[in-house]
C-alpha cells in the first residue's frame, strides 16, 4: 500500500509539472466571462459510481431552477445509466460503455462537439483528469470544474477545491455556486421504474415471497476491503432475523460479490434469497421494494436513502462527514477511533478494528429499532 501511494504522489506531481505548462495555452480562455442568458444547451459530465451519482442529484436541479430554458444532457458511463433515467430534470443522456479504453471514451466525448454545447460542467471531485478531458473535447463555449491537481487548464472557471471535509452534496454543489447556479433543495430523490417494479414483483412470487412478508436486504459488499463488516457476522445476523421476526433475507450484490454472498449462505443456518448482478434497474426496484436494507457504506446505502427506505449501515475508514447519509431514516454504526478515518484500502495496523469492533448485537439493537418504526406491509 505505502508502494501504492508513492507511486500515486510522483505520477500526480509528474502530471502537475505538465499540466502547468500546458496551463499558459489556455491562459485567455479564462478570461471569459460566464453569461446565465446565454446557456441554453448544458452539459454535465458526471462521475462514474452509484453512491456519487446519488449525491449529484440536487445538480440538475440546481441547473434547471437558475437556467430554467436549458436543455440539460449528461455524458455517462452505461453502469450508472439506469440511476439517471431516473433522475428530474435531465433531458437527455449520451452514454458510453462501462470498461471501454480510455481511447473510445474520448472518441464518444469528441463527438459531443457537435452539439454546440453553451456550458459543460465536470462534476469529479477528485484528482483525475477524465471528466477535464471530456468536456474540453466537447467543445462547449464555456467549461467549468475543480481545478485538483493543476487540472484546471482545462477549464474557463477552475474551481478553487476546498479540502474540508463537507457532505458530497455540497462538495458537488459548490463547482456550480462557483458561477451563481443553486438550489435550496438539496434532497436526494429517486423512484424505480413501474417496469421494474413489477419485475420484482415477478422474481418475488417466483422465489415464493408473500404479500405481507418482512423483506431485509442485506448488502456484504464494499469497494475496498476496509469499507467490508465481517461475512460471518452478516450470516448470524441474517440467522437471527429469520428466527425472532420471520424476516424474509435477500442478498444483493454485482458480479465481484458473488464469492462474498456465496460465503454467507455457507454460514448461515438458514437458506436467504440471493438477487446478484441485477440490471441496476431492478437492484433499484427491488430495494425499494423492501422494508430495509443493511448493508456498510456503499452504493446500494445511497440508492436506499434516494429510495426512501430505512437502512442500518457500518462506517469504517470513511470520512463521516462526506458520507453519512441524509435524514433521519438511517442508523449508522460506527467506532471513532484514533486512526479513523484514514480512506485507506487495506488496514495499516493489520488489525480492521474499525469494522471488528462492531459486533451482531449492537446491529441487531439497530436493526430492531428500524423495525419497531416500519408499518404495513409488502405490496
Amino acid at each position: 500500500m505505502r508502494k501504492k501511494r508513492a507511486i500515486k504522489k510522483l505520477y500526480l506531481i509528474s502530471r502537475g509539472i505538465i499540466f502547468q505548462a500546458f496551463s499558459g495555452f489556455t491562459f485567455a480562455m479564462r478570461r471569459k466571462v460566464f453569461k446565465k442568458e446565454s446557456a441554453k444547451n448544458i452539459l454535465v459530465i458526471t462521475m462514474n459510481r452509484a453512491g456519487d451519482t446519488i449525491a449529484s442529484i440536487p445538480v440538475f436541479r440546481a441547473i434547471k431552477e437558475s437556467l430554467p430554458q436549458s436543455h440539460l444532457t449528461a455524458f455517462a458511463n452505461s453502469y450508472i445509466q439506469d440511476i439517471l433515467e431516473r433522475i428530474d430534470g435531465l433531458d437527455n443522456l449520451v452514454i458510453y460503455e462501462k470498461g471501454s479504453s480510455f481511447f473510445q471514451r474520448a472518441k464518444a466525448a469528441r463527438k459531443l462537439h457537435s452539439r454546440q454545447f453553451d456550458l459543460a460542467v465536470d462534476l469529479t471531485c477528485d484528482y483525475t483528469f477524465e471528466g477535464g478531458l471530456w468536456a474540453y473535447l466537447s467543445g462547449a463555449k464555456y467549461r467549468v470544474g475543480y481545478n485538483t491537481n493543476q487540472r484546471g487548464f482545462l477549464f474557463n472557471r477552475p474551481v478553487k477545491h476546498d479540502k474540508k471535509n463537507v457532505p458530497a452534496v455540497d462538495e458537488i454543489l459548490s463547482i456550480l455556486k462557483s458561477m451563481n447556479l443553486e438550489t435550496r433543495d438539496k434532497s436526494l430523490r429517486l423512484s424505480a421504474s413501474t417496469e421494474a417494479k413489477e419485475t420484482i414483483k415477478l422474481l418475488l412470487r417466483e422465489k415464493g415471497i408473500k404479500k405481507g412478508d418482512l423483506l431485509i436486504a442485506i448488502h456484504p459488499g464494499g469497494h475496498y476491503p476496509t469499507q467490508r463488516w465481517l461475512m460471518e457476522r452478516f450470516a448470524e445476523l441474517a440467522d437471527r432475523l429469520i428466527k425472532k421476526y420471520g424476516a424474509q433475507i435477500i442478498l444483493i450484490g454485482g458480479p465481484k460479490e458473488e464469492e462474498l454472498a456465496t460465503e454467507i449462505k455457507k454460514n448461515m443456518s438458514n437458506t436467504p434469497l440471493i438477487f446478484l448482478s441485477q440490471p441496476v434497474k431492478n437492484l433499484l426496484a427491488l430495494i425499494q421494494t423492501c422494508h430495509l436494507l443493511i448493508c456498510n457504506n456503499s452504493g446500494p446505502l445511497h440508492l436506499a436513502v434516494a429510495l426512501d427506505t430505512p437502512t442500518v449501515s457500518t462506517m469504517g475508514p470513511t470520512i463521516p462527514e462526506r458520507w453519512w447519509p441524509y435524514g433521519d431514516k438511517h442508523i449508522v454504526i460506527r467506532k471513532n477511533l484514533s486512526c479513523m478515518p484514514c480512506e485507506e484500502g487495506s488496514c495499516r495496523l493489520k488489525t480492521h478494528d474499525c469494522m471488528r469492533l462492531i459486533s451482531v448485537d449492537e446491529m441487531l439493537q439497530a436493526v430492531e429499532l428500524q423495525l419497531s418504526k416500519i408499518t404495513g406491509t409488502q405490496e
